[in-house]
């Protein structure tokens, strides 16, 4: 490399230095800066129907929350647990499985009609097992009384 090579590819440098950096000023200075005000916000997602609440009041909602998930078991008493549980076994449900559902939505349907206690441990066990990628599209009856693995199975088409 001889010293005229060197000062072309020293000049190149600078030219593109100098070229990077014009270019990102402009470009930073077409950019407006935004910014949303609060209540502009709320205004926006409530149209959108989401409904927006304080830390204070989404505080007293889990507070609630929680009060109605420990009264529940004290309230009932083990005779009116077996009748549930025979009324569980006896309830039937059509789970209509469409494309693109993940089996947390599997799970939280089958939640939604009684069909099992808890979505999170079904949908743990879906994967877990194997399971979550075997679940066919169709319509499929359940029962109350089947476990996890049994509606595996049927969800699964592997009678």
């Amino acid at each position: 490399m001889n010293k005229r090579t060197a000062q072309a590819f020293a000049l190149g440098i600078l030219f593109s230095a100098i070229f990077l950096w014009a270019g990102g000023s402009v470009i930073a200075e077409k950019e407006p800066e935004q910014k949303v005000a609060v209540s502009d916000a709320k205004k926006v997602l409530e149209t959108k129907g989401y409904k927006v609440m304080s830390s204070n009041e989404f505080a007293k909602l889990n507070e609630k929350k929680a009060e109605v998930k420990v009264e529940k078991p004290k309230e009932e008493a083990p005779a009116e647990k077996t009748e549930a549980e025979e009324v569980k076994e006896e309830k039937k449900f059509t789970l209509v499985i469409a494309g693109g559902m993940t089996p947390g939505d599997v799970a939280i349907m089958l939640k939604s009609q009684g069909i099992i206690d808890d979505e999170t441990k079904f949908e743990r066990f879906l994967i877990d097992k194997g399971y979550h990628t075997k679940v066919q599209i169709g319509q499929y009856e359940l029962t109350g009384g089947m476990d996890y693995h049994q509606i595996a199975k049927v969800i699964t088409k592997n009678r």
